[in-house]
């Protein structure tokens, strides 16, 4: 491979992990606690185990990406301090808006189970 198409791959794969685990995984963490209220609700394991293996599979994910893109070429410190920017500015937004859907999700269904 030749060095552009090296350090793209790595860029490629560098962000690509960013958007799995700082713009995806936080969506699938309050899916998780959804299956969390449901098992305290007593609603059964379904949704908790459903999104504990959507969750360990996205994780893989970002974290199979990351490696690849390393090992893709010799990265950057330069490049690395941009990723962590990226996913930085991504956790700031995704959280939030993570959480704020996760309460909605509990309290529609405090609602209905009235």
């Amino acid at each position: 491979m030749t060095i552009i198409s090296s350090i793209i791959v790595s860029q490629f794969a560098g962000v690509a992990a960013v958007m799995l685990w700082a713009g995806i995984l936080p969506f699938v963490a309050s899916w998780l606690l959804d299956g969390v209220v449901q098992v305290i609700r007593h609603n059964g394991l379904k949704l908790f185990w459903m999104a504990l293996g959507f969750t360990v599979v996205v994780a893989g994910a970002g974290y199979f990406v990351r490696q690849y893109g390393l090992g893709a070429s010799d990265v950057s410190a330069e490049s690395i301090s941009v990723m962590n920017s990226l996913a930085k500015t991504f956790l700031m937004f995704t959280i939030p808006i993570s959480l704020i859907a996760f309460i909605m999700r509990t309290i529609k269904l405090l609602r209905k189970s009235r």
